[in-house]
């Protein structure tokens, strides 16, 4: 399989039946806890990375057999990237009544053909690690014509679009984005974002630079006080040392 992985275990999803649809370390950050490694190709232009026709033949495959409980589009890079995206979305929902997930950086949201495509998931996971621009270069590294105030305002109007479960991620790294000046204003722009859940996290996997470390148990429960009561613990307890 050139495409379908899985389904492997997540925290978030369960049994998810990935879909990998950019190659590796095609992204618009370069996230300094990535587990995949430093970005390779830091860009903003969609590209018609994949066949999607490819992607559904191997889909149509495995599909009857899995027990997936999520057909996931994520894998080695930033999915948006795809231009093959919306079609790819709308194709597996003909397959299967598996409900179709997209884990997204966010970045892409705000344009208004990213903002159609993905109206036919049935979840969507951004991710917000910064309330600052300061704090966005340095847990991110974007590519440079991206603003935090301009991925914020995307979320939320794609947030009031959208009609499936929308999900976001908040990645803390100490030191870097655990301040509370930072941890408030994350939280008031989500304030701004109709979401479901917010999911805390923090690093578990050996991340992209050595300096990225994870927060303690009782770190992360401070955290968890600055949101409201949609936010939630997702990390798993073994990465929480103190």
């Amino acid at each position: 399989m050139s495409y379908v992985f899985g389904p492997v275990p997540s925290r978030r999803l369960g049994l998810s039946l990935g879909v990998d649809v950019v190659p590796y370390k095609v992204c618009s950050f370069d996230c300094i806890y990535c587990q995949l490694g430093r970005t390779t190709c830091k860009t903003l232009q969609r590209a018609a990375f994949v066949d999607v026709d490819d992607v559904i033949s191997e889909l149509r495959a495995v599909l009857p057999e899995t027990r997936a409980k999520y057909v996931t589009l994520s894998g080695s890079g930033e999915p948006t990237l795809s231009l093959g995206v919306g079609r790819l979305i709308q194709e597996i929902k003909k397959l299967t009544s598996i409900p179709v997930a997209v884990l997204t950086n966010g970045s892409l949201l705000g344009g208004p053909d990213l903002g159609q495509e993905l109206l036919g998931a049935d979840l969507v996971v951004p991710s917000l690690d910064a309330g600052s621009q300061q704090v966005f270069q340095r847990i991110n590294r974007p590519c440079s014509e991206l603003s935090i105030d301009g991925i914020i305002n995307g979320l939320e109007r794609f947030s009031r679009n959208y009609r499936g479960k929308l999900w976001v991620e908040v990645m803390v790294v100490k030191g870097v984005n655990d301040s509370q000046e930072e941890l408030e204003r994350i939280s008031s722009a989500l304030k701004r974002v109709r979401a479901d859940k917010i999911q805390l996290n923090t690093v578990e996997r050996p991340p992209a630079e050595a300096s990225a470390s994870p927060l303690s148990t009782d770190d992360m429960e401070r955290v968890k006080g600055y949101f409201d009561d949609r936010a939630q613990l997702i990390v798993s307890a073994s990465c929480l040392r103190i």
